[in-house]
């Protein structure tokens, strides 16, 4: 459109210039003046080198093109988009106009604070409200990777237009985020914010594949409550982690008493053996003493220390062994 208005802006110079130059020539004749007839003929030979110019230069920078790489080139005819190019050096019909789109990465930020967006990411949105299965307000900070399929950038343009990151993706990413939060208690929202973010990648995927759009990544960045909810949260856990440990408590008791009434049985038992052990050599000496026997030991037991015993004629024994066997006294 620009090159036409200039063909006719160049083609009214040259008609005025020509005109002008007519008139002076024709002027000069009638004074039989060559000055003025040969400045009537440089006049009109200068409009026409003009508008040669003019029209060559135009139609050169209307009709080559440079798109930088990681673009496409959306080409217009008459205000139509009519196909696309690839990068590089792209040559159109000088009525034709190209405009550049981009097929790279594009990082898109849905937070409050702008200043928390990562470097080089456009922030298209605040943070993302939500919503849990029981009505409890989530707040969502996330940051979305995209990138439009160069295959069908024209389609892309056609049907939704340059701004398509403003048209569709706010919208399309909270209710997603809606859809899928609206699924879990409150308090299960947090444990599964990876499966959480998964599932809203695969589904915006889907969605933004109808036009031309790839998800390149999903992140969430932070995921809160309302003050009042956390607090009764952080209560709640303070409340369960207190109870954890008073159990433990009492389990590390009953493990001490168990072990005490273990030690106590190793000690009964070990008492029993030795009972059963001492009543065995009890029955077995028992079981072996004679009165010779007995008379040997007295006599062993008054090897170091000789009571003399009177005793009436004629009896040959000791009397009372038990008495000889005492130990002497301390």
């Amino acid at each position: 459109m620009g090159w036409i208005i200039s063909m006719i802006f160049a083609g009214l110079v040259l008609f005025g210039l020509r005109f002008i130059g007519q008139l002076i020539e024709h002027a000069g004749k009638e004074d039989q003046d060559k000055t003025a007839e040969t400045l009537g003929r440089v006049v009109h030979l200068a409009a026409i080198a003009l508008f040669v110019i003019w029209v060559g230069l135009h139609t050169l920078l209307a009709t080559i093109h440079i798109v930088p790489a990681g673009h496409v080139g959306v080409v217009y005819t008459f205000g139509g988009i009519t196909g696309q190019t690839s990068d590089g050096l792209v040559v159109t019909a000088p009525w034709q106009g190209i405009k550049k789109a981009t097929v790279q990465v594009q990082t898109l930020c849905f937070m409050d604070d702008a200043n928390r967006c990562p470097s080089g990411a456009q922030r298209v949105g605040e943070g993302l409200d939500s919503f849990s299965q029981e009505t409890q307000n989530v707040f969502i900070d996330a940051v979305l990777r995209i990138k439009v399929s160069p295959s069908d950038v024209q389609g892309l343009y056609r049907d939704v237009g340059e701004s398509y990151v403003n048209k569709l993706i706010p919208g399309q990413v909270a209710q997603v985020f809606k859809d899928e939060t609206v699924n879990y208690p409150a308090v299960d929202i947090a444990p599964n914010r990876e499966v959480i973010r998964a599932n809203v990648e695969i589904a915006l995927e889907k969605e933004l594949s109808r036009f031309s759009i790839d998800v390149d990544a999903l992140l969430i960045e932070n995921m809160v409550f309302e003050k009042d909810f956390e607090d009764a949260i952080l209560q709640k856990q303070k409340a369960t982690q207190e109870a954890l440990k008073q159990q433990e408590l009492i389990k590390a008791r009953e493990a001490e008493a168990e072990q005490k009434i273990a030690e106590a049985r190793g000690n009964s038992e070990k008492l029993r053996i030795e009972a059963e052990g001492q009543a065995k050599a009890n029955a077995l000496i028992s079981g072996s003493l004679t009165p010779m026997l007995i008379q040997f030991q007295a006599l062993q037991k008054l090897a170091d220390n000789i009571q003399i015993a009177l005793l009436p004629a004629g009896q040959g024994l000791i009397i009372d062994p038990s008495t000889i066997l005492k130990p002497p006294p301390e």
